[in-house]
C-alpha cells in the first residue's frame, strides 16, 4: 500500500447541508498564469496585484473552495499553511484575492506553482493510456498504482504520467485533515481515476 495520496478538493457544491457553488472566473482578464499547471519552475509570472472574480450561484454564501487546480492553480491561506507545516517547500506561491462579485467581499487566496514532476506510477501494476506512447502529461488513467521508491520522499508534486494530478503524502495529509480542513478528498491511488 502507498503512502502516496491524490489531492482533489469536495467542491462546494457537493459538500453537504451547503447550498449553491461558486465559481472562480480565473480565466477573465488574468495573465502570466499559463505555465503554473506543470510542474515545472513557471517562465510567467503575473505583475501587480492579482483580483479574481468569484461568481456566487443558486443562493451560495459560503467562502471559495480551498483548493482549484484549474487555469490558475489556487488554494486557501489555511490550506497553504497546512502543507507548509507539514514540510512542503517546492511550491511558488503569489497571493491572489478573490472578489465576490454580489456581496463584494474579498478572500485571500494564493496562486500556487508547484515544482516537481514526478514519474512515481507503477506501470506494470496501474492501468495506464497514451494516444502518443510517452506517459508524460496526458496519459488516461484507469486504475493507479504508485510505487513509492519513484517519489524518493518528495511530499507535494505533480504526477509526470498526468500534469493535473496532484499526489501528496500520508503526512501531508494528515497535516490538512489536523487543520481541521474538511474540503478535501485523500484519493487512494488504486480508486483514481482520469480521462
Amino acid at each position: 500500500m502507498s503512502d502516496y495520496f491524490v489531492l482533489r478538493a469536495i467542491p462546494s457544491i457537493e459538500q453537504k447541508s451547503v447550498q449553491g457553488y461558486m465559481e472562480i472566473e480565473d480565466w477573465d482578464d488574468v495573465e502570466g498564469f499559463d505555465d503554473w499547471g506543470r510542474g515545472t519552475r513557471a517562465q510567467m509570472r503575473p505583475s501587480g496585484l492579482v483580483e479574481i472574480k468569484a461568481v456566487p450561484y443558486k443562493g451560495y454564501a459560503g467562502k471559495p473552495d480551498d483548493f482549484q487546480d484549474a487555469s490558475v492553480p489556487l488554494m486557501s491561506k489555511r490550506l497553504k499553511q497546512a502543507i507548509e507545516s507539514a514540510g512542503v517547500d517546492n511550491v511558488d506561491f503569489l497571493p491572489v484575492t478573490l472578489r465576490n462579485t454580489s456581496s463584494g467581499e474579498a478572500y485571500e487566496y494564493f496562486a500556487f506553482n508547484l515544482i516537481g514532476l514526478v514519474s512515481a506510477a507503477d506501470r506494470a501494476k496501474s492501468t495506464m493510456a497514451s494516444h502518443d506512447g510517452d506517459f508524460l502529461g496526458d496519459t488516461q488513467i484507469h486504475g493507479l498504482a504508485i510505487k513509492d521508491s519513484l517519489a524518493k520522499d518528495v511530499l507535494m508534486f505533480r504526477l509526470a504520467e498526468k500534469f493535473s494530478v496532484v499526489m501528496i503524502h500520508r503526512t501531508v495529509k494528515e497535516a490538512i485533515e489536523n487543520a481541521g480542513i474538511d474540503t478535501m478528498k485523500f484519493v487512494k491511488p488504486e480508486d483514481f481515476m482520469a480521462i
